[in-house]
């Protein structure tokens, strides 16, 4: 065995410049993940639809009906990475093609984060980095949390960033390392605390060396603390100045044995088998290596820090949801990035092979449910085709999002939600029409509501439910109170067979999928 050697220990792929082979593994895991995107213009992703709905109207402030409805507000919020980046791209590419670039990137900013610290911390190319193309496409990220999954990417190209200006001047790596977290907090606060883990981690160990090698001073420990809270100052004041700081921090449940589930959340899919068989297979191969790699500086104390987050923390805290299944997955990235496994060059094969086959088979598994979809998109596009610009449209859903029995994988990601819910955003972006759960939280979104409309929006609301549709609309909660009064069309989605006859609505249009009514006024 090499015992100077990494996954795989090959000379040729151990080098400081990526040589052919690794170029070829990297290429056909860019093919094997990027394939799936060309099949459907608009992936089943829980959030996307809606984050696509808010980038395109921010791309045409001028549209002569959006404009009527919506408003662009720029301001200091932690969520701006992708509306800014989606906003430039959909003035000159169509958006569908635009809204799914901005997707893909949001789901290989993590691998290539993952691969490019490795680089930095180990000092060459190798192949363990690119088995996180096996996460690639995670609970997450099936969850539509772009914003997020691109701040994890640049958090660890920030901190590998922080690591090779640390070696060359300290006050350099300062300054840098200031702008960086600049750019990670308008993408998303979890990646500022990623950053700050990784690069406060690596200097506790560099002081802790020094503690042992009795060479530390009052004044070294002073200098780094001085040093990390300049880097991560601006996070803080901006943080100080958005509209995130406001109100109390509310906390979410506690979700006790839920957590043993969320911790798949690197490998999950819409499958409970795959996701099963991806987790535990990569869980046994970290196992049987932990012994034999080496770590990064300061691994240790991230992968302690975010094991005990995960534990203690709840379900959401004030608008964050998830939160737990998002530590989950960072706790996943960071072992990646952090671990350089030592095998000879048959174990390295073998080890190769099954992450090459479980990529693969993860590739064609989503290839095909993302090909069902395209059903299911039909069945929408056919129900709104009448809708008309500025009409007002309510969403409702035939099953509550917390039932994941579905005829269509896409359709839910067991054991945590389903991912239709925001499928309805497509009244935005093809009719033009109003409907009242986009994206426009002023703490987080660079969106407003106009007057007009605001009373009947919410935008961290779900699709109604069908049993509200069926009772008095006067005594309905929140945004749906006296519906029939604010809204002209009624989007069914999911809808039960056969279809419901709902009091005050018309049918116009029914689908396998979908269903539009008309409001019928009050007299």
């Amino acid at each position: 065995m090499n015992p100077a050697g990494a996954f795989p220990t090959m000379k040729a792929v151990a080098g400081r410049r990526p040589d052919r082979l690794w170029l070829l593994a990297a290429l056909a895991l860019t093919v094997a993940l990027a394939a799936p995107f060309l099949l459907v213009d608009v992936p089943p992703v829980l959030d996307y639809p809606n984050h696509l709905a808010r980038i395109f109207v921010l791309a045409h402030p001028d549209d002569p009906v959006l404009s009527q409805i919506y408003a662009p507000h720029w301001r200091i919020v932690p969520n701006l990475g992708i509306d800014v980046l989606g906003t430039m791209l959909l003035k000159v590419v169509p958006v569908h093609v635009g809204g799914r670039l901005l997707l893909a990137l949001s789901m290989f900013a993590p691998v290539i984060g993952v691969v490019v610290y490795h680089r930095v911390a180990f000092g060459r190319f190798a192949l363990w980095p690119l088995a996180s193309g096996v996460m690639a496409t995670n609970g997450i990220f099936h969850l539509g949390f772009m914003n997020f999954l691109l701040s994890l990417g640049l958090a660890l190209l920030a901190a590998a960033t922080w690591r090779v200006l640390r070696r060359r001047s300290q006050w350099l790596a300062t300054v840098v390392g200031a702008l960086l977290v600049t750019a990670i907090f308008f993408t998303h606060l979890f990646g500022v605390i990623l950053f700050a883990m990784l690069i406060g981690a690596e200097e506790a160990v560099r002081l802790w060396r020094c503690w042992r090698s009795r060479l530390l001073t009052s004044g070294e420990i002073i200098k780094t603390a001085a040093q990390l809270a300049l880097v991560l100052s601006p996070a803080a004041v901006l943080f100080a100045l958005c509209p995130l700081a406001e109100g109390h921090a509310s906390i979410g449940a506690w979700r006790g044995l839920q957590k043993i589930w969320a911790l798949f959340t690197p490998a999950m899919s819409t499958s409970v088998g795959l996701t099963l068989a991806t987790g535990i297979a990569v869980f046994c191969i970290v196992i049987l290596l932990w012994r034999r790699a080496r770590w990064a500086r300061g691994a240790w104390l991230v992968l302690g820090a975010l094991a005990m987050a995960f534990v203690l923390a709840p379900s959401t805290i004030k608008n964050g949801t998830f939160v737990d299944v998002r530590l989950g997955l960072m706790i996943g990235l960071v072992l990646f990035a952090t671990m350089d496994p030592r095998l000879d060059r048959r174990e390295a094969i073998v080890v190769g092979l099954i992450f090459a086959a479980l990529i693969g088979i993860r590739s064609l598994y989503i290839s095909s449910t993302w090909i069902a979809h395209r059903g299911d998109l039909a069945d929408i596009r056919s129900a709104i085709a009448s809708v008309e610009p500025g009409a007002t449209v309510l969403v409702a859903r035939g099953q509550p999002g917390n039932v994941m029995e579905t005829p269509k994988p896409a359709r839910s990601l067991p054991g945590i939600y389903r991912l239709d819910g925001h499928l309805g955003a497509m009244l935005a972006i093809e009719r033009k029409a109003f409907w009242p759960l986009m994206f426009a939280d002023p703490s987080q979104q660079p969106l407003d509501i106009r007057p007009a409309y605001k009373a009947i929006s919410a935008s961290l609301d779900e699709p109604v439910d069908l049993p509200y549709l069926q009772t008095d609309d006067s005594v309905a909660p929140g945004y749906i109170r006296n519906w029939r009064r604010h809204f002209d069309r009624v989007l069914l989605i999911d809808a039960p067979t056969p279809l419901p006859v709902i009091d005050g609505l018309a049918l116009l249009q029914a689908t396998p999928y979908a269903a539009l009514y008309r409001v019928i006024p009050k007299p």
